[in-house]
């Protein structure tokens, strides 16, 4: 079953509004199983498809496809029936659809044609099973048995202009339809439909359906067709792009053929070159808090952002082929929500064995560098509301990475930066609502086929990363491990102290050799529940939900969901971070 199942679904008598809402229906699918939809169907479809999910999630949360099919009693009847009236009539009024948009269809199938060719399955056809479809037909008795479709139909003519427009007709009366329920459910709404969508871009291998859907999301954004946005599609289609990006280099690692020969989701190639600098014209470098590894500088008589990578002598080449692969996915044009930096481009310094991520700056104060989190520890009191804030804009940045098949595995607060805006005060000079990650130089492609690059040893780096990633060999390094770290963060934010301190008890990482045995006692410590545990107090500073989120990323189980059955699918199960992301959102302060 989908995640938009029909549980129970009865076929007694039905409601008006189910009975409309079923036509609705039956017009999607008498177009979304319509042959000959032209070069442009996959996007087409898509849009089709996106606009069907939504009505359907609305029906599910108006109560129409409950037992009684019955309209919530919350909702206005009058208006609802009338917006589905109008839907209806736009979904199956075929001369309309050929008088007001110039697409025609036709019962008759052209000379030749071949008419057992299954319909096209787009990449979110599936997300909506047949089963459901034929459910709610039956219930309205729009169909005479659960294996009996409507009769296929054929486009005569398809103008992907016109199509557009009839699309965006289309979706006015859906946003009709949500602007009805009251704001909670709209949100609930727009996170579950997030969820989906991203789940689909995750599980997607095709070039191809990724940019159908980039295409799909990016038009649906548009400002003159949305009249109000809680979907975060803007940041989907970004995540669908950069998903391109991946896939596109995992081919090539591979020596795979694409579908869309090496072609990205705006058209333009999906791993373009790596833009070289010169090592010539970066100059006055200043590590950051006696970091090493990362700082600003001058490049070009510009302030830039500096992470420098080792490159093993032994390994040299082979490791820089990585560190072009990365260079192309942090300089791909980005939605601000992975708050990331935007990569110029890299210096090699051969010689040395070493290379230069070389990153532009936000538009901060230039007199004050950023400040990893770490060192803000201590020296402001930020309010829970601001942690809070702070914890829910970090893990949507790691989905939207590992939605997009990237893993991090280097993520602490030292890599977590705030860069200085021009207020007045030290707090707000570093507003922990604008966190920007670094430390991407181990980062890779989820599913590269090349080997892990692990971190080297060191203690204080090992005590936010899972038993499982350390060692040699560690372990084969998965999104698990990067949530891991994750809920180390969460801890570090929600005490307001460094993780080291937190777990001196068991480990001290200041002094000379501390051996991996000692550092393993830390996850132990953390998830143990007792007075003396590592979670002892945060219940108290932030609260059973944050206490609950951060338990549930260091363990890496998911509590039970009510709400979520088999029948659901499991593929759209929410994952943890999902999980993360909407509990923390309805944290209140």
């Amino acid at each position: 079953m989908d995640p938009l199942s029909l549980a129970g679904l009865g076929i007694g008598a039905a409601s008006l509004a189910f009975e409309l809402f079923a036509g609705c229906i039956k017009g999607f699918v008498l177009l979304s199983t319509a042959h000959d939809m032209g070069k442009d169907s996959s996007t087409l479809l898509c849009m089709l498809n996106l606009q069907e999910i939504q009505l359907t999630d609305w029906a599910r949360r108006a109560g129409l496809l409950s037992d009684s099919h019955a309209l919530d009693r919350r909702l206005n009847e009058t208006v609802v029936h009338a917006v589905l009236l109008e839907l209806k009539s736009l979904l199956s009024d075929t001369d309309k659809l050929k008088t007001r948009y110039k697409l025609s269809l036709s019962d008759r199938p052209p000379k030749d044609a071949n008419v057992r060719l299954p319909p096209e399955q787009g990449i979110l056809g599936s997300v909506i099973s047949w089963d459901t479809r034929n459910n709610i037909l039956l219930a309205a008795q729009l169909v005479q048995s659960r294996n009996h479709f409507p009769q296929r139909l054929w486009w005569a003519a398809v103008d992907k202009s016109k199509f557009e427009e009839y699309v965006s007709q289309i979706r006015f009366f859906v946003q009709e339809l949500w602007r009805l329920l009251d704001p909670l459910r709209q949100d609930e709404m727009a996170a579950g439909l997030q969820m989906v969508l991203s789940h689909v871009i995750g599980m997607s291998n095709k070039l191809g359906d990724l940019k159908s859907l980039q295409d799909t999301l990016s038009q649906t954004a548009n400002p003159h067709l949305e009249p109000t946005d809680h979907s975060g599609y803007p940041a989907l289609a970004s995540i669908a792009e950069i998903k391109a990006v991946t896939l596109s280099m995992n081919a090539v690692l591979a020596g795979q053929s694409m579908d869309v020969p090496r072609m990205g989701v705006d058209g333009k190639l999906a791993d373009p070159p790596v833009v070289y600098l010169s090592s010539h014209l970066l100059f006055d470098f200043v590590a950051l808090n006696s970091n090493p590894e990362m700082g600003v500088a001058r490049y070009d008589g510009k302030n830039v952002f500096i992470e420098w990578k080792t490159l093993p002598v032994d390994r040299r080449h082979k490791v820089m082929a990585m560190v072009e692969d990365l260079a192309r996915l942090l300089s791909a044009p980005k939605h601000p929500n992975f708050r990331s930096l935007r990569c110029r481009g890299l210096a090699r310094y051969m010689e040395d064995s070493k290379a230069a991520f070389v990153f532009d700056l936000p538009d901060v104060h230039e007199s004050q560098p950023p400040r990893p989190l770490r060192t803000l520890f201590g020296s402001i009191s930020p309010s829970v509301t601001e942690r809070l804030q702070l914890a829910l804009r970090i893990t949507e940045s790691l989905r939207y990475f590992h939605t997009a098949g990237w893993l991090h595995k280097d993520l602490r607060s030292q890599n977590i930066l705030l860069f200085p805006f021009a207020e007045t005060t030290v707090s707000s000079m570093f507003p922990l609502t604008r966190p920007m990650l670094a430390g991407f130089a181990y980062s890779r492609v989820e599913s590269s086929p090349e080997v892990s690059e692990r971190p080297s040893a060191d203690p204080q780096r090992d005590i936010y990363r899972h038993p499982d990633a350390m060692g040699d060999p560690a372990m084969s390094f998965t999104a698990a491990k990067d949530i891991y770290a994750l809920g180390t963060v969460l801890l570090e934010i929600g005490e307001w102290r460094s993780l080291k301190s937190l777990i001196a008890k068991v480990v001290d990482v200041e002094k000379v050799n501390v051996g991996l045995t000692e550092v393993s006692r830390v996850r132990p410590f953390l998830l143990d529940g007792g007075p003396k545990g590592g979670l002892a107090t945060l219940k108290f500073r932030m609260g059973d939900i944050y206490t609950s989120v951060t338990r549930m990323m260091l363990s890496g189980e998911i509590p039970e969901q009510p709400a979520v059955t088999k029948e659901s699918g499991e593929i759209f199960l929410p994952n943890i971070l999902d999980i993360a992301i909407q509990e923390l959102s309805r944290c209140l302060v």
